[in-house]
């Protein structure tokens, strides 16, 4: 008996279509693709999940209670909040999105009504920005912090979406922030119809552009996107707030998609890697790391060098950080690989 493993990349028959927010700065890899539900949901503050309750500034974080899922769609009701990271910023299995590449994001959200008092939130934190201060640079005074906060769309009711980027800086607690002015679209929106909220931000031109279902807004520079933002690292973010009256209402969020150019680091989180192998009673098994929202499909052959490859049953997408599939194995040479369907 004799087997060989082996994994591999292959940019096959697309899986994903690519926004045209993305596809604008040629941002074609996906590497976040979900559709959230209370399952993903951390019961705690950390560990290997998708959504996490609260701020890492918070003492008290919402509840649980907050969140539900209706017709396999994530519900957030007022006053919840979900960041896209454990809150210490340990590993998690959402990957954050590098200031240093460049990324694109969209939020598929709606209300349960359109009373302007809601105020819905989609947008992005740096990891950086955490109780070490690791958002204090290099030649900067003790406790000064730098940071780009993007918020895809905050409700808005101006009367449409409202995009905008703040710079922050200073000394806690006296921070300073300034703003793009043209942060609001006049076309009103009717939020209790889902649509498709998107962000970018082009480290090159050091702009951040906005999207909805499709269709081009507005952009920012410099100042309000502040230079900083090249060495930070992002997480989404879904908030569920109200401006002062404290209506109820409901949230939802039914896809949450993230985009890349193609390099040496998306290449590198995309790649299967082997992560182990056993054998028992004839049984192999086998595990390899995984993007959640990828699609996989392992393939098996008995002549490494002429015969063709065939599909080891059907493709499977992640959900976690890894995946494993067992075969059964025969007395003569099998060979295995892994490939990522795009």
């Amino acid at each position: 008996m004799a087997f060989l493993l082996a994994a591999c990349l292959a940019l096959t028959a697309a899986a994903q279509t690519v926004p045209p927010g993305a596809s604008a700065l040629g941002y074609t890899i996906c590497i976040i693709n979900e559709k959230p539900t209370a399952s993903d949901i951390a019961p705690g503050a950390n560990g290997n999940y998708k959504w996490f309750s609260g701020q890492w500034w918070e003492q008290q974080r919402p509840s649980l209670t907050n969140y539900s899922t209706v017709s396999n769609v994530l519900a957030i009701s007022l006053g919840g909040e979900l960041v896209g990271t454990p809150l210490d910023f340990s590993a998690g299995i959402l990957p954050f999105l590098p200031g240093s590449n460049g990324f694109y994001i969209e939020f598929d959200e709606w209300l349960s009504d359109n009373n302007s008092d809601h105020w819905p939130g989609v947008w992005l934190m740096p990891v950086e920005h955490n109780a070490q201060q690791q958002d204090c640079y290099p030649g900067d005074p003790t406790g000064y912090e730098r940071w780009m906060e993007l918020d895809v769309d905050e409700g808005g009711w101006g009367p449409g979406l409202t995009g905008t980027v703040h710079s922050w800086w200073g000394i806690w607690p006296h921070y300073t922030n300034i703003q793009n002015l043209n942060d609001v679209s006049t076309n009103a929106l009717d939020r209790t119809r889902k649509h498709t909220f998107g962000a970018s931000y082009d480290p090159v031109h050091q702009t951040t552009a906005w999207w909805l279902d499709g269709v081009y807004q507005m952009s920012a520079g410099s100042p309000y996107v502040p230079a900083i933002a090249t060495n930070q690292h992002y997480y989404p973010i879904l908030s569920a707030y109200s401006i002062s009256q404290n209506l109820p209402y409901t949230m939802y969020v039914s896809g949450v998609r993230a985009f890349v150019p193609l390099d040496a680091w998306s290449l590198a989180l995309l790649t299967p890697v082997l992560r182990g192998a056993s054998v028992t009673s004839r049984t192999l098994t086998f595990a390899w790391n995984a993007l959640s929202g990828q699609t996989y499909q392992v393939q098996c052959s008995t002549n490494l060098g002429a015969a063709p490859w065939n599909n080891l049953g059907n493709p499977i997408t992640a959900s976690n950080l890894t995946l494993s599939v067992s075969a059964t194995v025969a007395n003569t040479p099998q060979f295995f690989r892994v490939i990522l369907q795009r």
